[in-house]
């Protein structure tokens, strides 16, 4: 009985790996997921950030991360190399759109008709 038991619970360890190593090999497999890294200029002031996108189940998942904070991106969508999503800053609702190219990603941040460059690259 004990045998059985301990084999039950080892093969059960075993499926689990599995179905762990699986699920992460298919998040890690999608050309988008990563950290894309950045710079923005504000006030004079270069700052280094990174853009997050994570694979989950139903889509992706992101956030923009600088020496300033972190912010989620909400309403992430990619389909064919391209991304939408928006931000919250302090109250203020920015949009975030741009195009997937290989190693690169092109793309702009807006907000009330003032739009801003954001050209990031994929680290390893």
């Amino acid at each position: 009985m004990r045998i059985f038991l301990l084999r039950s619970i080892v093969g059960y360890l075993a499926i689990c790996a599995l179905f762990t190593m699986c699920k992460t090999s298919k998040s890690t497999a999608s050309k988008y997921v990563g950290e894309w890294h950045y710079t923005f200029e504000m006030e004079g002031t270069e700052y280094a950030a990174y853009m997050t996108i994570n694979s989950v189940e139903d889509g992706y998942t992101g956030s923009l991360t600088s020496d300033m904070g972190s912010v989620g991106l909400d309403d992430l969508i990619i389909e064919e190399d391209k991304l939408t999503a928006s931000f919250d800053i302090q109250g203020y609702v920015m949009d975030l759109k741009g195009t997937f190219d290989g190693e690169a990603f092109h793309g702009s941040t807006s907000i009330d008709g003032y739009e801003f460059p954001m050209e990031a690259v994929r680290q390893k």
